[in-house]
């Protein structure tokens, strides 16, 4: 199997490190100072998928010489797990005597379920004798992470610019003697949004197919992974053993979940009722283990769920289907995505409350927007929640729960723009007399 460009191309030093100069800087004099023995804060990488939190540590281990003992989402199961593997490893040398960097990766993805592992890594993080690193996409969203939080230093990376990810995949290029338009680089780094990761793989892709252009890149859309998820869907359907399911899942450009709404949604359109209900009989036992997963975290069942769900087929099947079949894309994706623009106004309305009571949107969604959307039912306490948190009319025809015309929405916006103006103006009035009242206590 070929490398990965992402691996191989990693960066070897501090300067070919893409992107957030100032986080890479912080952490180059965080990592000098634990050399010289100075003991140092843990620090707490977060941001957007892609753009190198993962990396930025390993390469910082790298740059130190330091062994690196690593733990994941799926290690955060209990504090017994946690204390005995990275409690151990924060207390101690590596081989050589030397220190050893603790990466405790993607930490928000500590669930519910998990027992006292947050306490766990937060008496690791007071207690370690070696330095630690800690990636996180949302340090907020997870009141998990107040403990963690309390105790790192937090360093915000953000979305790498496409100037600078064309400028890497020209070099991987140049390295790779793979001939490409810089039009085509630039269009890539464009669409990767600032996920650095995405644009390599992307890359690494059109490179085994030749020449990187313009015309490539357009091919390389939604559609054309669409199209061959029909193949996959059509082998698996079709396939008479397991080894041929697992070859054509390894194949497929989307992820398991998706991949298994889609053997759902399309059984029914291949196989007659008897296979249908057997079929689903199969998924359902796959469900069994991913909610067995949820409870235990325990995620080595997971070859038992993936296994039921695409070979659902091989297993139910009583006679080979002939002929074509119109397969659909699963329709519980289209409801989510005509749905799309809701969620962007409910997402816009939690970022307006989060922003001005300092929680997340994604808490605020949970405890907070219900409540708001209650009181909207009165027009005056609605006006006011308008003239506090700034909302512009979709958001107030979302907050009122149903069809309101133009009319009422307006009438709302008028209340809390006079609310806001009677607020300034008391203001105001509240600032004269002060300075009256200082002013004739000075006389």
């Amino acid at each position: 199997m070929p490398e990965l460009w992402t691996e191989k191309h990693a960066p070897k030093n501090w300067a070919e490190f893409v992107g957030n100069p100032n986080v890479v800087a912080r952490i180059k004099e965080w990592a000098n100072a634990w050399q010289k023995g100075e003991r140092q804060k843990p620090i707490l990488l977060y941001g957007p998928v892609g753009n190198g939190k993962t990396t930025l540590a390993l390469l910082c281990a790298r740059m130190m010489g330091w062994q690196v003992f690593e733990m994941n989402a799926s290690d955060f199961r209990t504090r017994d797990i946690i204390e005995r593997l990275a409690g151990a490893a924060s207390q101690g040398t590596s081989f050589s005597g030397g220190l050893r960097l603790i990466l405790l990766d993607e930490v928000d993805g500590l669930q519910a379920q998990d027992r006292g592992g947050a306490e766990a890594i937060a008496k690791i993080l007071k207690e370690t004798r070696n330095p630690v690193i800690l990636t996180a996409n949302d340090i907020y969203a997870n009141r998990k992470l107040i403990a963690i939080r309390a105790h790192s230093e937090l360093l915000e990376m953000k979305r790498v610019h496409a100037a600078q990810i064309a400028k890497l995949l020209q070099r991987i290029c140049l390295a790779e003697n793979v001939p490409f338009e810089k039009e085509a680089i630039a269009l890539l780094a464009k669409r990767a949004s600032g996920d650095v990761r995405a644009a390599i793989l992307d890359l690494q892709t059109l490179a085994t197919r030749g020449k990187i252009t313009v015309k490539a890149v357009d091919e390389l859309s939604y559609r054309e992974r669409e199209e061959n998820i029909f193949t996959i869907v059509a082998t698996i359907m079709r396939a008479k053993s397991f080894s041929q399911v697992r070859s054509a899942r390894a194949r497929a450009d989307v992820d398991n979940e998706l991949l298994n709404a889609w053997i759902s949604e399309n059984i029914p359109r291949q196989f007659d009722a008897i296979d249908t209900a057997n079929a689903f009989n199969y998924i359902s036992k796959a469900d069994v283990f991913e909610g067995r997963i949820m409870k235990r975290q325990y995620y080595g069942l997971r070859r038992y769920s993936y296994e039921l769900a695409t070979a659902c087929a091989v297993l139910s099947r009583r006679k080979d289907y002939s002929g074509w079949v119109k397969y659909q894309f699963p329709r519980i994706i289209k409801e989510l995505s005509a749905s799309m623009q809701q969620r962007a106004i409910r997402q816009s309305i939690c970022k307006k409350i989060g922003k001005l009571i300092n929680e997340s949107a994604r808490s605020v969604s949970q405890y907070e927007l219900p409540l708001i959307m209650l009181l909207f039912s009165d027009e005056k306490a609605a006006a006011a929640l308008t003239a506090i948190f700034d909302f512009d009319e979709k958001e107030i025809a979302f907050l009122l729960g149903k069809e309101k015309s133009e009319t009422e929405i307006d009438k709302i916006r008028e209340l809390a723009e006079e609310m806001r103006k009677q607020y300034i103006s008391a203001r105001i009035a509240e600032i004269k007399k002060a300075r009256n009242k200082r002013a004739q206590s000075e006389l």
